[in-house]
């Protein structure tokens, strides 16, 4: 029994079977159609974790200014007595009221990772912070949930870290570096 080895030609984006077809002959044209077709570069998540998360020098709330600034060993206490905690490498959970209250603990890691996520942006570590709209709907909710615990209003515009945040026409929390870059 014979196997027959399928290609894809990047030409004409069909299969074929010699494999000499999957030369590319004008690559300008093919560079610029495919840039095209991608949407944000996937950023390396392992690097992105690895690195430490620049968080401010020192802790401090604004409700006039709607700005926190979040430093290293920040605790902030959110729903069912449950705690985050800044670090350099992301936001940990501890505490709890009650330990079988596992809703209340799935509430406050969906927090912590928004947070995190946050942190990381402002950071400039960490551009996209979810890669499908119910990503983003938790990502939102998870930062709402904690802003409100921290006394921050985010129907308006608000700053993390030195980074303006404000939403976006899909109801996203969007950065004011990411704004920029997509105005240049």
């Amino acid at each position: 029994m014979q196997s027959i080895s399928s290609y894809i030609n990047p030409n004409t984006r069909g299969l074929t079977s010699n494999y000499k077809n999957t030369a590319i002959k004008d690559k300008e044209t093919y560079n610029e159609a495919m840039s095209q077709h991608l949407l944000n570069p996937v950023e390396d998540l392992v690097q992105v974790l690895k690195t430490p998360i620049k968080l401010a020098k020192s802790s401090s709330l604004s409700r006039q200014n709607n700005s926190v600034n979040i430093a290293e060993g920040q605790r902030i206490r959110v729903n069912g007595g449950h705690v985050l905690t800044a670090t350099a490498h992301g936001v940990e959970v501890s505490g709890g009221d009650n330990p079988y209250d596992t809703q209340s603990y799935v509430k406050a890691q969906r927090m912590a990772d928004a947070l995190a996520s946050m942190l990381r942006n402002t950071g400039g570590t960490m551009t996209t912070v979810a890669h499908s709209k119910e990503e983003y709907a938790r990502y939102t909710e998870g930062i709402t949930d904690v802003m409100s615990y921290l006394g921050i209003d985010t129907s308006k515009d608000f700053t993390v870290n030195g980074m303006k945040y404000s939403k976006n026409k899909d109801g996203w929390y969007e950065s004011e570096a990411n704004r920029d870059a997509q105005a240049a």
